[in-house]
């Protein structure tokens, strides 16, 4: 009955800050990856949309101007979408065109490559800040729980529960900002990691496409 009592007269902060705050310095550092985090993926979100915008058009826009022989036309369309991975590599390709089919072949290859290391840029940043900010969490847990111990030890063997029972959810608190950080940032790194690897694929086949497009002119004339 009298812990009831001692439990009720233990103020309680629900307020989301004031209970982070409880969570002392490594509950900054979560903090921080958190924005860090945060910035990486509307980046990565906002490239990737633009990398895929009315694709199929633009394409065949190309082709056209390549077939009448526009090679500078189409080279300034090209320049004119950057934010285009497809786009990139069309212009390389064009550039080198005069040079016979393996060169362009080889240059269109580099710059595929080139293009997807661009799609991935900070998701291996993000897949680090996914795998330590649990780890962040536990050890604050853990440190949390040796200063619990170290104040009841101090107290000289004298058990008080409100003394342990806030010690321990204080402790706690770093835990539970951890794996929230963590799992939302696997969550959408898996998310970007699916989209990256539809446009590489999407890559291949356009870049395919561009070869066999070539190679019909070539015949052709």
């Amino acid at each position: 009955m009298n812990l009831i009592v001692l439990a009720a007269d233990v103020p309680v902060e629900t307020s989301l800050f004031s209970i982070a705050s409880k969570g002392g310095f490594l509950m900054i550092i979560l903090f921080i990856i958190s924005i860090a985090a945060l910035s990486i993926i509307i980046e990565r979100l906002i490239k990737l949309k633009k990398s895929h915008k009315n694709e199929e058009e633009f394409l065949q826009e190309v082709y056209g101007y390549l077939g009448e022989k526009k090679l500078e036309i189409a080279i300034r369309m090209c320049e004119d979408r950057n934010s285009s991975p497809i786009a990139n590599i069309i212009a390389k390709a064009i550039s080198v065109l005069d040079r016979g089919m393996v060169e362009t072949k080889e240059a269109i290859e580099s710059a595929v490559n080139k293009e997807i290391h661009y799609l991935e840029k900070n998701l291996g940043t993000l897949a680090t800040f996914a795998a330590i900010a649990p780890l962040i969490g536990f050890l604050g847990t853990v440190t949390g729980m040796v200063k619990v111990f170290m104040r009841l030890g101090e107290t000289g063997g004298g058990v008080d529960i409100s003394l342990l029972a806030n010690g321990i959810w204080e402790a706690l608190i770093t835990t539970i900002g951890g794996l929230t950080v963590g799992i939302i940032t696997i969550l959408f790194y898996n998310y970007l990691i699916g989209k990256v690897e539809d446009l590489a694929h999407e890559l291949e086949e356009n870049t395919n496409e561009f070869i066999y497009n070539i190679r019909g002119m070539k015949d052709d004339n």
